[in-house]
């Protein structure tokens, strides 16, 4: 299972979002060798949290599910996706940028958390999927970080 978070961010708060990039490494090095069922293979989350002024360019995306393999252009760069969902959340900026790193981090893990309600919506789609196992595993990873 390949996992990973798309960052959207603000300017403002580039100092209080460094450690995205390393949260997501991380997370996806844990998932990697784990298989929960052949219609789900990639999960990528975008994270947004932009300052008021720039809310009406980056509203969270509506979930999207590539099944076929497909190869995409998009601002530069070229990959592949195939049985991939790419789906957004969105944090509140005021209260992202008053947090530590840690307080970030916790905040974030939940937010995850929570939105794996999304998988449950896309059931027409993706059928074979052990969302039960990912989701006490992720919470297991989590807990793990010391982050819930």
């Amino acid at each position: 299972m390949k996992l990973g978070l798309a960052q959207y961010t603000s300017a403002e708060i580039k100092k209080e979002t460094r450690f995205l990039i390393d949260f997501s490494d991380e997370m996806e090095k844990s998932f990697t060798q784990k298989v929960y069922g052949k219609d789900l293979m990639e999960i990528v989350i975008g994270i947004v949290c932009v300052s008021p002024i720039f809310e009406n360019f980056f509203k969270p995306k509506p979930p999207k599910y590539t099944k076929e393999k497909k190869h995409i252009r998009s601002e530069g760069f070229e990959y592949e996706v195939e049985k991939c969902l790419e789906y957004s959340i969105k944090l509140d900026f005021e209260t992202f940028k008053n947090f530590s790193e840690i307080e970030a981090k916790k905040h974030l893990s939940l937010e995850i958390l929570k939105s794996l309600e999304i998988i449950e919506t896309m059931k027409s789609k993706i059928k074979d999927f052990d969302l039960i196992n990912f989701k006490k595993d992720l919470e297991n990873y989590f807990e793990e970080k010391g982050f819930i």
